[in-house]
């Protein structure tokens, strides 16, 4: 049996001709799928004769999961739904690809890409990638040009950032590679899904077992403390009977209480006697009336252990890795929504806002993007939560000015020395030293880069760090946003 079309270089070119056999010059007539997959509808608007039904194609790009295979049929309702479907709205290569048609599909030479060619309605063509190495793989969306309109992944590898030109050679007969990737994709998927969802429910888990345990523990204890306002009022009474006789200064006292009995009463020596008696009173106050609440919350937080306990063992009973385990999984993620993290309405976590967005972005010799904030805050963002730790930080060196990022798609060690000046000039432009000759600029691998406890907005402070000096220059014209 060959190797599937995504493992072995011979087998996806196999493939990409089988594709370009069957389906050159149909259309795309719906596009649907979420983070990190698409699947694309195909018309045939002149409905050739014998043709059959236009197929449905699915790639994927998850972790461990990079797949792709043709059916006119839509995997079980389960894969779709692990697979965190999102309204089509949200789904931004959706208006780039809708009515596309698709002109060629090959694979670059030595590399494991699956590059489909398309030619939208105005007449411009785009490309699609499809990275079947790495861990995840990745799809990319390019224009002719090679600038990048979309990607499952924010950080893609630069084999996928230029449209494609020479293509390996297809072999004569592309055999069954086709039948073979439909038939075990979609249970690979499956299984890998399965995987997942199982490994990320069991830590959620573990995560809201440890909470509850944390807050039962917190809770008996702060019930304990609630149980001394009695002590704490007696106290309180028992220095206003001696108020008249004492004196600032004592770290504790003892004295007779209204009842004959001894009682050693500590004080805060900074406080007159008068304070020391009201603050008594307080914690009494304060105790009486948590110690109602505190014992409420403490039986909920034991049920809700005991809860999580149970739900850890039926998680357990969820066996095997096939779309029937996963539709299991699927229900008892619905079952036990209660006692996990707070999720949107298709199960997955709420995703974090896109960095595409606020940012200015700009390409450096057709392959490297620069990221520039805007403000104080779209700093913030950019440098601690959007870019990568093996992203290149800029800033002009002791000058206020903007973060700039270089995204290094994971291997800083590999930027030319020409895109790191160039990157430090535009770093330079966005600051107050624009109009120098020239301006100092430090840049560092992100990961060096610490945001001071309880600094403003913008502030950043870097562990190491090199300099450039280099003339401040304006930027290339920006990316388009997506």
């Amino acid at each position: 049996m060959p190797l599937l079309p995504w493992r072995d270089h011979e087998a996806l070119v196999a493939l990409a001709r089988d594709w370009e056999l069957r389906f050159r010059g149909l259309r795309i007539d719906r596009v649907g799928g979420g983070p990190a997959w698409l699947r694309l509808s195909l018309t045939d608007d002149d409905a050739r004769e014998g043709s059959g039904p236009p197929a449905q194609l699915f790639l994927t790009a998850r972790p461990g999961a990079a797949l792709c295979w043709d059916d006119v049929t839509a995997p079980p309702s389960a894969v779709l739904d692990a697979l965190d479907r999102v309204p089509q709205k949200r789904l931004t290569a959706a208006p780039i690809l809708l009515d596309a048609v698709l002109e060629r599909v090959g694979v670059p030479a030595a590399d494991r890409i699956l590059a489909l060619g398309f030619r939208r309605p105005d007449g411009t063509p785009v490309h699609l990638l499809h990275q079947h190495f790495g861990p995840r793989g990745n799809l990319v969306l390019l224009s002719d040009a090679g600038e990048r309109l979309w990607s499952a992944h924010g950080s893609p590898h630069p084999a996928v950032l230029d449209a494609p030109r020479d293509l390996a050679p297809p072999p004569l007969d592309p055999g069954d590679v086709a039948a073979l990737g439909r038939a075990e994709a979609p249970p690979l998927l499956a299984a890998r899904l399965t995987a997942d969802l199982h490994q990320r429910l069991e830590n959620d888990l573990r995560r809201a077992a440890d909470t509850a345990a944390r807050l039962v523990v917190n809770l008996a204890r702060d019930l304990d403390a609630a149980e001394d306002g009695d002590l704490w009022r007696r106290r309180g009474e028992t220095l206003a009977i001696h108020l008249h006789v004492l004196r600032r200064g004592a770290a504790d006292v003892e004295l007779v209480d209204a009842a004959g009995e001894p009682l050693r009463i500590p004080l805060d020596p900074r406080l007159p006697p008068h304070a020391n008696m009201e603050a008594c009173f307080k914690k009494a106050r304060k105790a009486e009336r948590g110690r109602a609440t505190i014992a409420a919350r403490l039986e909920e937080a034991r049920v809700r252990r005991d809860a999580v306990g149970r739900a850890q063992i039926e998680l357990q009973a969820v066996t095997g890795a096939d779309a029937e385990a996963l539709a299991a999984l699927l229900a008892w993620r619905d079952a036990h929504a209660d006692l996990l993290p707070a999720r949107d309405r298709k199960g997955d976590r709420v995703p974090a806002p896109g960095p595409a967005q606020p940012f200015r972005r700009y390409l450096l010799d057709g392959r490297w993007e620069v990221w520039v904030g805007r403000s104080d805050k779209e700093n913030d963002e950019l440098t601690h939560r959007a870019s990568h730790p093996a992203d290149l930080w800029f800033h002009a060196q002791g000058i206020p000015g903007s973060h700039v990022i270089l995204r290094t798609g994971g291997r800083p060690e590999d930027v030319p020395k020409a895109v790191l000046a160039r990157a430090a000039s535009i770093a330079a432009w966005f600051s107050k030293a624009r109009t120098s000759g020239l301006a100092p600029v430090l840049y560092t691998p992100r990961r060096y880069v610490r945001k001071p406890r309880k600094a403003p907005p913008g502030l950043a402070a870097t562990l190491r760090h090199q300099s450039l000096m280099v003339e401040p220059q304006a930027p290339p014209p920006p990316v388009e946003q997506d």
